[in-house]
């Protein structure tokens, strides 16, 4: 949750929300430390193939899920930064209209920047050094 009440401070917190739940991943903990899926009924028929796999072939599928994870979260962004280009959706916050798309290459974009360690410029005024 943002600490200010500002509608840029809502929208970096979001996508910094994003960037931590993209990094912390259950699923591939679970995987790479413990050897196995999830053993709900849904996944325990993956099971089988984590447990024939090495610990470093498991460290490896880990990652790919890792990745995958990250890769769902960025097309999700790709998407409503393509109907906020285009169709007109806009993000709100108390009312207030959000400044999104602070890097200028989407929300996508700021996500990525986000990852790779990119710190957010003055206040999230894109126009301020």
């Amino acid at each position: 949750m943002p600490t200010s009440r500002r509608p840029v401070d809502a929208y970096k917190a979001i996508i910094d929300q994003l960037v931590h739940e993209t990094t912390r991943s259950v699923t591939q903990r679970v995987v790479t430390e413990r050897g196995y899926f999830l053993e709900t009924s849904d996944h325990d028929v993956y099971n089988p193939l984590v447990r024939s796999l090495t610990p470093e072939q498991r460290r490896l599928l880990g990652d790919m899920l890792q990745q995958e994870r990250g890769d769902a979260i960025h097309d999700v962004l790709v998407v409503l930064t393509d109907w906020m280009s285009s169709d007109g959706l806009a993000f709100t916050f108390q009312g207030e209209p959000m400044l999104v798309d602070i890097s200028g290459m989407g929300l996508h974009g700021d996500f990525v920047g986000r990852l790779q360690g990119w710190e957010w410029p003055n206040n999230g005024d894109p126009t301020k050094p």
